[in-house]
């Protein structure tokens, strides 16, 4: 439990939720992308999610939210088992906001607008309290003063901040970030992790696929390396990146920590 400011922007405890994957399998054909993962992240920890393109990252993180299909294995999020078949996906998906590498935002609508009709409509909150929700949640992440903007007229970094504040306003307490930095300009990436850093000194639960490697080191709990659909490594985020044990790990590491290093076979 952890007492941060809510949505309204008063002061309240929240409880965070929690993860556990247990032998999860996943795939597409006879491609198995997915091959036994079991994986716990305890509320308020923040698990970051490494390794080559492919190896299955993005893939378990949609699992978790269903919007991938496991073949086998269980998910529990919070107090509900995503894998029950009778799970109310709807009830559960309530408890998990998403930020994705693109914005998927409404180009139609405007920054406080792409924030609260969710609310509306899911949460059934009244326009007036959806927009005020909607505004502390821009405030949080820096764009206030942009609200009335439309997609078009923000940049990657802001759409993207729009982005996590639409999540935030439905009042999480789980958030998971698919790559969310690789889509942007180098000079607007900080801003975005930078709101990403404030949530984890909030408390809340993330589980983040990333390539932003000095992120990881800094602000996650805990690193996982996966390669191939399995998870090769996990540990504290210093001893990953910083002293890794498994060879594979050292090899990804050395090539995304110095990508101007060549192999030459002689």
């Amino acid at each position: 439990m952890n007492d941060v400011v809510n949505s309204s922007g008063s002061t309240s405890t929240i409880h965070a939720a929690g993860v556990a994957i247990k032998d999860l399998r996943k795939s597409y054909g006879s491609n198995e992308v997915l091959k036994g993962i079991s994986l716990d992240v305890a509320p308020g920890e923040v698990v970051c999610l490494i390794g080559p393109s492919g190896s299955g990252k993005s893939t378990l993180l949609r699992c978790v939210n269903l919007l991938e299909q496991p073949n086998q294995g269980s998910i529990h999020v919070g107090g509900f088992e995503a894998t029950d078949p009778d799970v109310d996906i709807d009830k559960m998906r309530r408890k998990v906001g998403m930020v994705f590498q693109q914005f998927n935002l409404f180009p139609h609508l405007d920054a406080k607008r792409n924030c609260s009709i969710a609310q509306t409509k899911v949460l059934k909150r009244s326009q007036a309290e959806a927009d005020k929700v909607s505004m502390h949640n821009l405030e949080r992440v820096g764009l206030g003063h942009l609200a009335d903007r439309f997609p078009d007229q923000l940049s990657g970094g802001q759409q993207q901040r729009v982005a996590i504040a639409r999540a935030l306003s439905m009042d999480p307490e789980l958030m998971l970030f698919d790559e969310p930095t690789s889509a942007l300009d180098p000079e607007t990436v900080g801003d975005v992790l930078s709101v990403m850093r404030h949530l984890a000194q909030e408390g809340m639960t993330m589980l983040v696929v990333t390539h932003e490697m000095g992120f990881a080191r800094e602000v996650a709990d805990r690193v996982v390396f996966m390669d191939g659909g399995v998870v090769v490594e996990e540990g504290p985020a210093e001893e990953v990146i910083g002293s890794p044990s498994q060879p594979r790990t050292k090899e990804f590491l050395r090539r995304v920590l110095d990508p101007t290093h060549i192999d030459i076979e002689q």
